[in-house]
């Protein structure tokens, strides 16, 4: 924390995070911010958390409370932010975002186009053994959506076997059950994109987000895309990473650009990019960092990288015989 500057007006340069990661902090106060942090908000009693949030913001004179991570649900930080006007964003929209039954309730009142687009009553919000998912992140400034990027999303069958065809960045034999493989760009047709993009920043719209990072989940069906859930905050590692690999794009620096009023970086596609989970991260075969492609391995998965999709198929499936051996 530092020294109160006394009492007044907000400064715009002082900025109260809740739960940031250190490479937010660092890139906002690259960007000349005075930055203040409250850094864990688990064990706190509601009301102490607002108290000390909103005593906190008046001391110092914050401009703006922006809650990452985990706290970008929480109740306490949500409404302090808005009752002290220190929020770009309505606190009901982060919170009916990342609950499926509100969703459900906000698409279905919005028309039949939204309510076809649901998740059906009582569906498992749980990824089941062979699903396709498509993860979309976005970044919202002044109610203006803009998409950064389509991850697919394949979740293993029961026997650890990937779902989708023997070919291709989902042909890896021998993966973590649970977690999926992740692959970027999302191998979509541009009709297909262009639904998924559509379907995330409608659901935005329809909730009222105003500002900042989501990650929207949507659930590929038989009977077509369905929305499960958004989460709004940073993409979580390894997705952001590979993100970050094929565009250049830091999340964290964009969301500061954001809050400084300037026009957010448009995304350069370069190569692609999967992220393959490790069927025991603590025993990591060896030889594996020295595959082609192979740019990090840790917290469980081997992130690779290739300038065409054929080519990070065969990556792919070398990282695949690696850990079958």
């Amino acid at each position: 924390m530092t020294s109160p500057v006394g009492p007044g007006r907000p400064d715009p340069r002082h900025l109260l995070l809740v739960s940031p990661s250190p490479r937010m902090v660092a890139e906002a106060t690259e960007a000349g911010f005075h930055v203040l942090t409250v850094t864990d908000v688990t064990g706190f009693p509601d009301e102490v958390l607002r108290e000390h949030l909103a005593r906190t913001a008046r001391t110092h004179r914050v401009s703006r409370l922006i809650a990452c991570g985990e706290a970008s649900t929480l109740a306490a930080v949500l409404e302090t932010a808005e009752q002290m006007g220190l929020s770009p964003n309505p606190a009901a929209s982060a919170r009916l975002l990342a609950d499926p039954s509100r969703i459900r309730s906000l698409l279905t009142l919005s028309g039949p186009q939204w309510e076809a687009v649901a998740l059906p009553t009582g569906h498992r919000e749980e990824p089941q053994p062979n699903h396709i998912e498509y993860g979309v992140e976005t970044l919202t400034a002044e109610g203006m959506h803009r998409v950064t990027g389509i991850v697919e999303l394949r979740f293993t069958g029961a026997d650890g076997t990937s779902a989708g065809s023997a070919s291709g960045a989902g042909a890896v034999d021998t993966v973590r059950g649970g977690a999926p493989l992740q692959t970027f760009p999302a191998p979509l047709t541009r009709l297909e994109e262009a639904e998924i993009r559509a379907l995330a920043t409608g659901l935005l719209d329809l909730a009222g987000y105003e500002f900042g990072d989501a990650f929207t989940r949507i659930a590929l069906t038989a009977q077509g895309p369905r929305i499960i859930n958004t989460l709004t905050r940073q993409t979580s590692w390894p997705t952001s990473r590979l993100i970050e690999l094929t565009t250049g794009l830091v999340s964290e620096r964009e969301l500061v650009r954001a809050l400084l009023g300037k026009p957010l970086e448009a995304p350069t596609l370069v190569g692609c990019a999967a992220a393959v989970p490790l069927p025991d991260p603590h025993n990591v075969p060896e030889g594996i960092t020295a595959l082609p492609g192979v740019r990090e391995v840790r917290d469980g998965h081997a992130l690779l990288t290739a300038l065409t999709s054929a080519e990070l198929a065969v990556r792919t499936a070398a990282v695949s015989d690696c850990l079958a051996a």
